[in-house]
């Protein structure tokens, strides 16, 4: 595999550190966009600077995953409506005895909605 052009690897880069700053500290002053945005902005700049091309970064998306994680926000929103997390805090906490006896319960009740839902459901859900 040969290396890529030096200007490909500089642009590739500074559109990586721009995503980076981005994605780490979602408040900037001076660009106050998001996580979101910044990685949109990001993608964007790779293409822009030629770094990949539009096919590449089109093959890139996984849509399957995207689906995934878009169905999982659905859940823990409707969860969230409906005051699950109040009650789920509730049922952690009552008649606890300390700090193990509450990771027991965290475990407990992981392992328990992973059997219902996918793992990735449920540490969207737990978090």
């Amino acid at each position: 595999m040969a290396m890529a052009p030096t200007v490909k690897v500089v642009l590739g880069s500074i559109a990586f550190a721009i995503f980076w700053v981005l994605a780490v500290f979602p408040a900037v002053p001076f660009m106050p966009i998001g996580r979101t945005a910044g990685s949109l902005l990001g993608a964007m700049l790779m293409v822009i600077f030629q770094v990949i091309t539009p096919d590449q970064a089109y093959a890139a998306i996984d849509l399957p995953i995207l689906g995934l994680l878009f169905g999982t926000m659905v859940v823990s929103v409707y969860l969230e409506k409906a005051d699950m997390f109040m009650y789920l805090g509730k049922l952690l906490s009552w008649k606890s005895k300390g700090a193990k006896d509450l990771l027991c319960r965290i475990c407990l009740i992981s392992a328990i909605s992973s059997a219902f839902f996918t793992n990735d459901t449920s540490c969207v859900v737990l978090t």
